[in-house]
């Protein structure tokens, strides 16, 4: 497995896809709602985006790819560090 080498301007980066979803709960419950509206995570933007191709029955016509950063994830940097390693 290798991490991209395409940081998109942050650090230690992952992708995820995020598919929006309109009037979700903002009580307790809510946090679910949020969770169900993201999926992944992948090592690169060409994996997130060829699963979302592939799996596109799935999402809405609003899901996108989206790079987070995992700077302030003790562990995922880390992680990171090791598979750069191998």
């Amino acid at each position: 497995m290798e991490l991209s080498k395409d940081n998109e301007g942050t650090s230690y980066p992952f992708w995820i896809i995020i598919d929006p979803q309109q009037n979700f709960r903002v009580n307790s419950d809510g946090i679910y709602n949020i969770a169900n509206m993201i999926t992944g995570v992948w090592f690169s933007r060409e994996k997130a985006e060829a699963f979302l191709n592939k799996t596109g029955y799935d999402f809405s016509e609003h899901a996108k790819v989206f790079c987070a950063s995992g700077n302030y994830s003790e562990d995922w940097v880390e992680f990171c560090k090791t598979i750069e390693k191998l």
